[in-house]
């Protein structure tokens, strides 16, 4: 079986209390699938924080240091990067 890892920064780590975690993925698993993975893991309060009960994103979420679709199949090896989008001025 194939693998990605996951880092989790700032409100995320609290969540999962996980820096980051290798995640098992099969053939053709996209980036929503893993993110349906993971609500169903860490419960409501995660899936509150990356936004999607509001119907939109408000969370950082990048792969390989890349911003993807959630139809985005994964490969393995792939890092993904949750954390909450930061401005600045």
């Amino acid at each position: 079986m194939t693998q990605v890892t996951v880092k989790y920064l700032m409100v995320f780590s609290q969540i999962t209390r996980k820096r980051k975690e290798i995640i098992p993925i099969s053939e053709g698993m996209t980036l929503q699938d893993l993110l349906n993975m993971l609500y169903a893991k860490y419960g409501r309060k995660f899936k509150k924080v990356i936004g999607e009960d509001l119907g939109h994103r408000s969370a950082l979420i990048t792969i390989n240091s890349k911003v993807k679709e959630t139809s985005y199949i994964l490969n393995p090896g792939d890092e993904i990067l949750i954390s909450h989008i930061v401005g600045g001025g």
